[in-house]
Order: C-alpha cells, then structure tokens, then sequence
C-alpha cells in the first residue's frame, strides 16, 4: 500500500501542476465545477498510484513510486491530447465545450 500511496502522491502533484499552468488563464475553465471533471481527476490520480503498484508490487524506493506516480496522468494527457481533432469550420472563434480532451489541454 505504501508503493500505491506514494504514486498516488504523484498524481496529487500532476493535478496542483495543472492548476498551477491555469494560473494565469483570463477567465477559469468551466469544467472547474463539473463532477465529471472531479471524476476524471481522482481516476488519474489512483492510475499513478496503480501503475507505480504495478511496476514495482510492495517494494520500491519511494521517489521512484512518486515518479511513476506524476509521470502516469501526464502520459495519459499527452496520449488524449495526440489524437487529431475532427475537421470543421476554420477561422471560428467560440468556446470550446467541456470535454475529456479540454480537460487534458493545458
């Protein structure tokens, strides 16, 4: 348990540098207040703590855990975020909807 606390640890620190980049956002993003959003945030956080148990099982020196643990959701952001968008209408300006993949946009 302590392996999958620590990255789980690690997963709390991805989700404070996703914060931490919306710091200087003119207005926050809505799904701020979403339940979905909250969700999704707890998931990737017991995904750090899972992936670094499932590395290393109940050994592992800590900051290898924490590692595995904060690099697991930036991973799966980058994954999300790779995915080409649909084509649609060029040169519109609108905003966006809420959506998994804005969540993993920062």
């Amino acid at each position: 348990m302590t392996v999958f606390g620590v990255g789980c640890a690690g997963g709390v620190v991805a989700e404070i540098l996703h914060w931490w980049n919306l710091r200087q956002a003119e207005q926050l993003p809505a799904y701020r207040v979403s339940l979905f959003y909250w969700g999704v945030t707890v998931a990737m956080i017991i995904a750090g703590g899972f992936v670094a148990w499932l590395y290393f099982g109940g050994r592992a020196e800590g900051i290898i855990a924490f590692h595995v643990g904060i690099s697991t959701p930036l991973i799966l952001q980058k994954l999300v975020t790779s995915v080409p968008q649909p084509a649609g209408a060029k040169n519109v300006i609108a905003r966006p909807a809420p959506s998994l993949r804005n969540f993993f946009t920062w």
